[in-house]
């Protein structure tokens, strides 16, 4: 359970309950929309560096679901960010127009396209290609060079952002989103969709799982290209899909839900108490953090991921302790959210990177609960619409192998494989909860009937 108190505190500091007008659970789920999207759209690279050199990322793919969350993530998120895409497309095209111009000009150019200064890797690769075979490198090795030509990329380039300038996709269909993301600046983008029915979501079944991985060869050259996924769900879709067994909405079972409804946790009352400052204007805030974050990641002149020092290798590893408590109920959830954290962290240094009223503060214990909040009410959420199905389910499992341990002893393995794509794991986690009701016992290393075990045979 989330520390009430310390949630509290953050809550009432960036002001919740305006956010989701009035709503202060729809407002957490903005928040940590905007604060998750600020570490999205960072240049690749982008993180926390422990004191220790390790660097956490900060990335993390969303759902957003409910009618008023997923209004206001269009409004307050996507627009915004959708926007400044759209200015630099404008200014781009604008550009290269006046360019074309000033070159068919009879008279000489009175500007140019600057063409940068090469890096280390550039100069490394022409060191080696136009190098005289009979002499060996005056330092290093030939393979010191190639190690540094595949450090980095090559300096960025008008011509290369002209080429790739989409850090923000998004598309009315599958073909058309497939057309712009070989198009992601630097091999990433911010992918923002929306459900409007279930067939939405079948579509996207074998390309959205290889976006996440980073596995969709769309680069101009077939260099990879990663997507971060934020789905907007207005109209409840998820509910709808997520009991199926169709394995092609199982993409969306990667993602971290953020929730409306009733399912729980409340969150804790939300207020300017005790002389707490609260964080104004937070709408106005994220636009000109989008506008920063992206200007950093635009920055030809030092093309360098955000870092910021923050030692959270005990956070981190609580995090991920909470999380490994949670898999029962949420499978996979240990790798679906572990950057969840540290996206919170990045994005609200983001937020408040311009400048805050005057004793303003919060906590990484208070982000920490926020965290833990959002996965405990996607649990519930989770919980909610798949329990009943289920727990049929397993009812009928557990029932099928009463019948077959009715033959004699037998290994979890054998059982297992008696059964249609039966997990092991799974079938041992049955005959374990018959174990606990009394019906079953492991001898050995095979599951007998207790003596006093009746069959249904």
């Amino acid at each position: 359970m989330a520390d009430n108190h310390s949630l509290q505190r953050l809550l009432s500091a960036f002001n919740v309950t305006d956010l989701g007008e009035g709503d202060p659970i729809t407002g957490c789920n903005l928040l940590a929309t905007m604060a998750v999207t600020l570490g999205n759209l960072s240049q690749p690279g982008s993180g926390l560096r422990s004191t220790d050199g390790r660097l956490l990322p900060v990335s993390c793919n969303l759902l957003a679901t409910g009618s008023l969350l997923g209004s206001l993530v269009i409004d307050e998120v996507v627009t915004p960010v959708g926007r400044c895409q759209d200015n630099l497309l404008g200014q781009l095209t604008r550009l290269l127009k006046n360019d074309a111009a000033e070159g068919n000009k009879p008279t000489p150019r009175k500007w140019s396209l600057a063409k940068g200064q090469p890096n280390q890797g550039e100069k490394a690769l022409l060191q080696i290609m136009t190098r005289d075979q009979d002499f060996p490198p005056l330092f290093g090795s030939i393979q010191d060079e190639w190690k540094q030509v595949l450090s980095e990329p090559p300096s960025p380039r008008v011509e290369d952002l002209v080429r790739r300038p989409r850090v923000f996709v998004t598309a009315h269909t599958r073909s058309h989103l497939e057309k712009l993301l070989p198009d992601a600046h630097l091999g990433e983008a911010l992918v923002a969709i929306g459900l409007g029915r279930a067939a939405d979501a079948t579509k996207l079944d074998d390309l959205f799982p290889r976006l996440m991985d980073g596995m969709f060869p769309g680069g101009p050259a077939g260099e990879l290209v990663r997507g971060r996924l934020l789905v907007t769900d207005r109209g409840g879709i998820l509910r709808e899909v997520a009991a199926s067994t169709d394995a092609k909405h199982s993409w969306l079972g990667r993602l971290v839900w953020l929730v409306e409804g009733d399912a729980g946790p409340d969150a804790p009352p939300v207020g300017k108490t005790g002389g707490l400052i609260q964080l104004p204007r937070l709408t106005r805030r994220f636009g000109e953090a989008v506008r920063s974050t992206i200007a950093r990641r635009l920055d030809t002149d030092e093309p360098q991921p955000l870092v910021y020092t923050e030692d959270l290798s005990s956070y981190q590893a609580n995090w991920m302790e909470f999380l490994r408590d949670k898999e029962a109920s949420l499978p996979g959830i240990r790798g679906i959210a572990r950057s969840l954290f540290p996206s919170l962290v990045f994005g609200l240094a983001r937020l408040t990177a311009a400048g805050v009223p005057q004793g303003f503060q919060y906590h990484l214990e208070g982000i920490e609960a926020f965290a833990r909040f959002l996965i405990e009410r996607m649990e519930a959420a989770r919980n909610e619409m798949l329990w009943s199905p289920e727990q049929a389910r397993r009812l009928r499992l557990k029932e099928s192998l009463l019948e077959k341990l009715a033959d004699g002893p037998q290994e979890a393995r054998s059982m297992a494989r008696r059964f249609h794509r039966l997990p092991k794991p799974v079938c041992k986690g049955l005959l374990q909860e018959l174990e606990d009701e009394g019906k079953a016992m492991l001898i050995g290393s095979k599951w007998t009937l207790t003596k006093r075990q009746p069959t249904t045979r």
